[in-house]
C-alpha cells in the first residue's frame, strides 16, 4: 500500500472552523519563501517600469524614435561662421510672380485692414532691408519668418517673401547668395524670433550670437521689451530695425491697435500660451501644420514647450545662449 502523501496529512488535521492564516503569514511560512521571492520580484519589475516609462515620456523627444525624421537630413555644411541671424517676419502672402506685380494689392492676401494703406510699399522695404543687411554681413543668414496663415493658399508667408526678394531683385540669385532661408512655422511675432533662432539652428548646426529683426517701427517695443526678455537674450545683441509706415496717421492708428491687441496681452502672457494669443495662433493655422524644431534644435526642447501659468514666469532652464544674458 502507498504511503499517504504528506500534504493529504497535514490537511487530515485542519478544522473547518479553524481561521485561515493572514496572507502576510502565508507568505512568510518557511513552504513559501519562493512565493514572497517572487512578489518581491514583480514588485521590483513593476517600479523599474514605471522609472523607466516616466523617463521616457518626460525626457527630451529621444532621436532613436526621431529616425524616420534624421535620416532624410542632409549632411550639415560648415556654416560656423554664420553668427549673426537677420529675420523678417512675414504680415501676408504675396501671390504674384513678376517684379511688376510686387506692389499691386491684388497680387498679395491682405486682410481688410491692410487694404487701401499702401501696405505692400511697406513689405517691400522690410524684405529690402533686411536683404540689404544680411548681403552686407557675410556672417548673417536671413531667414523670412512666417507660416501658412490664408486658406486661400497653400504658400507660407515666408516663402512668398524669398520668392518677391529674388523676383523684385532684392536679393541675387540663389548661386549667388546662398545666406538666406525660409521659417514656415510662425503664426505670431513671439514665434518669429524663437522658430527662427530654432531654424538657423537647425540650418548651421549652431546658435546666432546676434539678432537683426527688421519690421513696422510701432511693434519695436513689443519685440524689444517682451520677447526679447521672453527668450533671455542679451540686450546688447537685439537689435530692431523699424519702418515707419506711409503717414503719421496710418502711425497712430497702428500703435493704439498694438497697444491693445499685441502689446497688451502679451505683458501678461509673454509666450502666447493664453487665450487670447493662443487662439489666434489655432485660428491661423488653416492647414492644421505642425513646426519639427524639437528635432532641430533640440536643445530648445523645454523652451518650447514653456507655458507658465500666470502667464509671466520667464523660463528658468538652460538655454544655449544663457552665458551672454544681461
Amino acid at each position: 500500500m502507498l504511503p499517504t502523501p504528506i500534504s493529504f496529512q497535514r490537511q487530515r488535521g485542519l478544522s473547518f472552523n479553524q481561521r485561515p492564516r493572514s496572507f502576510a503569514k502565508f507568505l512568510r511560512g518557511p513552504a513559501r519563501l519562493t512565493n514572497l521571492s517572487a512578489l518581491v520580484l514583480l514588485t521590483l519589475l513593476a517600479v523599474s517600469l514605471f522609472v523607466n516609462f516616466r523617463h521616457h515620456y518626460q525626457s527630451p523627444i529621444q532621436n532613436v524614435a526621431l529616425r524616420s525624421i534624421i535620416e532624410t537630413l542632409p549632411s550639415r555644411p560648415s556654416s560656423s561662421v554664420l553668427n549673426h541671424l537677420v529675420i523678417v517676419p512675414g504680415h501676408a502672402i504675396w501671390i504674384g510672380a513678376r517684379a511688376d506685380d510686387a506692389e499691386d494689392e491684388d497680387s498679395w492676401l491682405l486682410a481688410p485692414y491692410q487694404r487701401g494703406r499702401g501696405r505692400p510699399s511697406i513689405f517691400r522695404a522690410h524684405i529690402s532691408l533686411g536683404s540689404q543687411i544680411a548681403t552686407e554681413d557675410s556672417r548673417a543668414l536671413l531667414v523670412f519668418s512666417g507660416g501658412f496663415t490664408s486658406p486661400f493658399s497653400a504658400t507660407s508667408e515666408a516663402e512668398s517673401y524669398l520668392r518677391f526678394a529674388r523676383a523684385t531683385g532684392l536679393l541675387p540669385s540663389a548661386d549667388m547668395f546662398p545666406r538666406v532661408t525660409t521659417e514656415d512655422a510662425a503664426l505670431d511675432s513671439f514665434q518669429n524670433v524663437l522658430f527662427s533662432i530654432a531654424r538657423f539652428r537647425e540650418l548651421t548646426g549652431a546658435y546666432p550670437t546676434t539678432i537683426t529683426v527688421v519690421g513696422h517701427d510701432f511693434k519695436r517695443r513689443r519685440f524689444e521689451q517682451l520677447h526679447r526678455h521672453a527668450l533671455r537674450w542679451p540686450k546688447a545683441r537685439f537689435m530692431y530695425e523699424g519702418v515707419p509706415l506711409r503717414s503719421e496717421a496710418d502711425e497712430r492708428e497702428a500703435a493704439a491697435g498694438e497697444l491693445a491687441n499685441a502689446f497688451t496681452p502679451y505683458s501678461t502672457d509673454l509666450y502666447g500660451c493664453h487665450a487670447p494669443l493662443v487662439r489666434k495662433r489655432a485660428e491661423r493655422n488653416f492647414h492644421a501644420r505642425t513646426h519639427g524644431y524639437h528635432v532641430g534644435a533640440p536643445e530648445m526642447h523645454e523652451l518650447l514647450e514653456w507655458c507658465p501659468r500666470d502667464g509671466k514666469a520667464i523660463f528658468p532652464g538652460p538655454l544655449p545662449w544663457e552665458n551672454e544674458y544681461n
